[in-house]
């Protein structure tokens, strides 16, 4: 009586389940990160500091975009109507900061004016955004 041995068979190959269970992980992972990164609209390119500092709290923003045009969150506002906008919208004018976020080719006269009128509005806390 002679037993028949049976010849062990080395699978070669990749598994495709683990594969396509990481894959799902890299692209919900992306997903997710691309629809909760903070892009704004109106595209400003700030001029560079060296001694810029992060807000620490979620400050109103003012931006003025290369053609001068001024947004109070990312509504055109004109510049004799900012100060009224910006007064309905800052509850507490000592407390309250506001963040100037001018393009690097705006006027400086614009950037004053902007000035000007948060001062008119009794807007004592404002600074002005850079990049570092």
């Amino acid at each position: 009586m002679l037993l028949k041995r049976k010849r062990l068979t080395l699978r070669t190959g990749i598994e495709l389940a683990p594969f396509v269970d990481i894959l799902f992980l890299l692209v919900t992972y992306f997903l997710m990160n691309a629809t909760l990164a903070n892009n704004p609209s109106i595209k400003i390119e700030l001029p560079k500091s060296d001694t810029s500092q992060a807000a620490e709290t979620q400050p109103l923003m003012v931006l003025i975009n290369q053609e001068n045009q001024i947004f109070v969150n990312e509504k055109n506002v004109a510049l004799k109507d900012l100060g009224k906008t910006v007064a309905d919208l800052v509850k507490d004018k000592e407390k309250d900061q506001v963040i100037i976020r001018g393009d690097k080719r705006s006027s400086y006269q614009m950037v004053i004016s902007v000035m000007d009128e948060l001062n008119k509005a009794g807007v004592t806390r404002f600074n002005l955004a850079t990049d570092k």
